[in-house]
């Protein structure tokens, strides 16, 4: 079986899908340095895969990972938590 390349569409996405920090970045609508900050201080960073120096999320960890979020009806229960 080949290397799986992600797909431009999320819902196309295979769980084992690769994604670079950009691309991760751009599917939670955050800037990539927010993941870089997430990874080197371990405050809610997602399950990451290093390979040398290049950093990957696969789809399907990222998946599990927001699935086990903890969530809120307002944003005043989400302080209190």
């Amino acid at each position: 079986m080949g290397v799986r390349h992600h797909q431009t569409e999320p819902d196309m996405r295979h769980e084992d899908d690769l994604l670079t920090n950009d691309e991760m970045a751009a599917v939670r609508r955050v800037p990539p340095s927010r993941l870089n900050k997430e990874r080197l201080f371990g405050i809610n960073a997602q399950p990451f895969i290093k390979d040398g120096h290049l950093v990957r999320y696969r789809w399907g960890d990222y998946l599990d990972w927001l699935a086990a979020k903890q969530r809120f009806q307002s944003t005043s229960e989400a302080h209190a938590a």
